[in-house]
């Protein structure tokens, strides 16, 4: 009897101790969550300064909310921080964008940036290389070479066409001066593209004297020379990975100069028949290491 009594308060003692747990529970409070305010625009503001030289820039997120600081450089680059340092070699405008997430969402800002000076190794010190705006063209001579008649130059798109007269052996070059530094290694390429030519050719130049009007340029230093000889089809991306350099041109696409000054930097294409044309953009003359 004893022990079916002590066995009752035993049992009643761990309900009481349960419904006392239970109770406890129950009237703690449930920790609430909630959002922030969702950011504005206006709230989310950049400060660029200048930094170790001409071509690197200090972007730092000065917002007046708090978040992660999110950017997009304007030159297929993204990284996140609230002070970061952005390279700039080409001259270019940049649209450089802020993009802060808080708590409560997101907001964006944007500041343009314009680099007027290139990198002296790494930029590329062609005007107007993407060929993209009136502005880009008019850095550009138009060099005939033969004659006025049998060839053209169309601008658009953002692309260069030469195209010539059948059977004219029409040719046509385009050139612009560019400052070198004695020494330094150069390298040039650009887009390069073809639906076929018959009987053709396509050179770059590095001219160490200024193309004249009517007189194909012979002198040293010639990049790039491709012979396109017979009813070549299709072809397109980057020159030095579609062609290889003539024979001969032991320096490929990498140039240097023996004095520092002005050279041009010339652009030909001709055949016996250019078709549908040869069209270029995208071009590059940049130092090497």
């Amino acid at each position: 009897m004893k022990n079916k009594i002590l066995k009752s308060i035993n049992t009643g003692v761990i309900i009481l101790f349960l419904l006392s747990v239970t109770l406890i529970y129950s009237c703690k409070k449930e920790k609430v969550y909630t959002l922030g305010a969702v950011p504005t625009s206006s709230q989310v503001a950049i400060q660029k300064t200048v930094g170790a030289d001409a071509n690197h820039w200090v972007l730092k997120n000065v917002s007046t909310t708090t978040g992660i600081a999110y950017w997009d450089l304007g030159n297929g680059a993204t990284v996140s921080g609230d002070q970061v340092t952005v390279f700039y070699p080409d001259v270019d405008t940049y649209t450089i964008v802020l993009t802060l997430v808080t708590s409560g969402g997101m907001a964006s800002t944007s500041i343009t940036h314009s680099q007027t000076t290139p990198d002296p190794k790494a930029g590329n010190l062609v005007k107007g290389g993407k060929l993209a705006t009136a502005a880009d063209i008019a850095q550009w001579t138009i060099q005939r070479i033969n004659d006025n008649v049998n060839s053209s130059i169309v601008f658009a798109n953002g692309w260069a066409t030469v195209t010539n007269v059948p059977e004219s052996w029409g040719q046509l070059a385009i050139y612009q001066p560019i400052q070198v530094v004695a020494g330094q290694k150069y390298k040039v390429d650009l887009n390069f593209k073809t639906a076929g030519v018959n009987n053709g050719w396509f050179k770059i130049y590095a001219c160490t004297t200024q193309p004249t009007q009517m007189v194909e340029y012979t002198g040293p230093i010639a990049v790039t020379e491709i012979a396109i000889w017979g009813n070549v089809g299709a072809k397109s991306g980057l020159l030095s990975n579609i062609f290889n350099p003539t024979a001969g041109i032991a320096s490929g696409d990498i140039v240097t100069f023996p004095t520092s000054g002005t050279i041009w930097l010339e652009i030909q294409a001709g055949a016996e028949d250019l078709k549908g044309g040869v069209s270029f953009t995208n071009i590059q003359f940049r130092g090497v290491q």
